[in-house]
């Protein structure tokens, strides 16, 4: 297969490609485009397959995260009480500890960095003037 750089990427190799970011194999990916995996690895070098493949990895990042901030205060709770119990062995304790210290850690981090560069913003206003264009971090 010759591969032009200007050839639109037919639709059976876009959901191969669209596979491969969601996780699967070459081989499966070749299956579910119907196209030998050599002729599907050769469309990879197509200048919208990064694209492709980028979009369908963010979107189940995105996925993925929003499951977990969902479940936070449930797994945060169940953390603390596997901390707090005392059933717990003291190996178990100490891990669960730790690691709830350092989300809390993390979540003044976190909220200090907002309000600081909220400060910034607030700087940089005064000093150039209304923004055209507010970028949100």
């Amino acid at each position: 297969m010759t591969l032009s750089i200007s050839n639109e990427i037919p639709e059976n190799v876009r959901r191969g490609l669209v596979a491969k970011g969601e996780g699967a194999t070459w081989e499966e990916c070749a299956n579910i485009a119907k196209i030998s995996r050599y002729e599907l690895q050769q469309w990879r070098a197509h200048p919208d397959a990064d694209n492709l493949i980028s979009t369908a990895i963010n979107y189940n990042l995105e996925e993925a995260l929003g499951t977990i901030a969902a479940a936070a205060p449930t797994l945060a709770k169940r953390l603390v009480d596997i901390g707090l119990s005392s059933g717990t062995r003291p190996y178990t304790a100490v891990d669960a500890i730790k690691t709830s210290l350092t989300f809390l850690q993390s979540g003044v981090i976190d909220r200090e960095n907002k309000s600081e560069i909220k400060k910034i913003r607030r700087a940089l206003e005064q000093l150039e003037g209304e923004p055209t264009e507010i970028v949100d971090i």
